[in-house]
C-alpha cells in the first residue's frame, strides 16, 4: 500500500520563506543571518522539547511567510499544555540570551556574532510575546480568556489585542524611520500582517 507523502513529512517550509533564506545567505554577512536562524531555531526548539516533556504528539512544522508553527496531531489539547507549550519558545529564547551573556562574560569579551545573537534572541522572546492573533502571546491570552470568560469573549479580546498591538508596532516602526532611518523591515512586516489578518479575510 502507498502511503501518503504529506502525511510522513513532518517539517513544511514555504517557497517564500525558502527564496528570503536564500537572499539572506547572499547579501547579509554571515555574522548577522547564521545568529539569526540560530535564535528561530532555538525557538522552535523551545517549543517542540515542550511537546515531548508534555506528550502532545505533533503533526507537523509549517514555516510560512510570517513564521512557524506547531500542527497538534490527534484531538485539543487541555488549556494548560497549550499555555505552555506557547510559552516555550520565548523561554527558549530569553534562557539562550542568558547563557550566551554568561558564555561571554567568563571569556571576558563579547563577539559581534555573540552580540547579535543575544540581541535576536531577545527581540523574538519579547516580539513573540505580543498578544496578537499568530503569536505566542496572542494564543496565551487566547487560552487565559477562553478558560475564564469563554471562547466568544475571547475571540473579542484577542481582536482588540492585535489590532492595538499591531498599530502600536506600525506607530514605532514609522518613528525609527523618520528619526533615525531605520526599521523598513519593521514597517513592512506590521503592514503584512495588518493585510494578512483584517483585509484579506474581511
Amino acid at each position: 500500500m502507498k502511503k501518503d507523502a504529506n502525511a510522513e513529512r513532518i517539517l513544511r517550509i514555504g517557497i517564500l520563506p525558502a527564496l528570503i533564506f536564500c537572499i539572506m545567505i547572499v547579501f547579509q554577512p554571515v555574522g548577522v543571518v547564521f545568529p539569526s536562524l540560530a535564535g528561530a531555531v532555538l525557538h522552535e526548539s523551545g517549543h517542540m522539547l515542550a511537546a515531548v516533556l508534555l506528550r502532545v504528539p505533533l503533526r507537523s512544522l509549517d514555516i510560512g511567510t510570517f513564521g512557524a508553527s506547531l500542527k497538534v496531531r490527534g484531538s485539543l489539547i487541555s488549556y494548560p499544555k497549550e499555555f505552555l507549550l506557547c510559552a516555550a519558545g520565548p523561554a527558549m529564547n530569553f534562557l539562550s540570551a542568558i547563557i550566551a551573556v554568561i558564555f561571554s562574560e567568563h571569556r571576558g569579551y563579547y563577539s559581534e556574532c555573540g552580540e547579535w545573537f543575544i540581541a535576536v534572541s531577545i527581540m523574538l522572546g519579547f516580539l513573540n510575546l505580543i498578544p496578537a492573533e499568530g503569536f505566542d502571546g496572542g494564543r496565551m491570552l487566547a487560552v487565559v480568556t477562553s478558560s475564564l470568560f469563554g471562547p466568544h469573549t475571547s475571540a473579542k479580546v484577542i481582536a482588540f489585542t492585535t489590532f492595538s498591538s499591531i498599530l502600536l508596532l506600525w506607530m514605532v516602526s514609522i518613528y525609527l524611520l523618520i528619526r533615525y532611518g531605520t526599521s523598513l523591515s519593521l514597517f513592512v512586516f506590521t503592514v503584512s500582517l495588518f493585510y494578512r489578518l483584517f483585509v484579506e479575510r474581511s
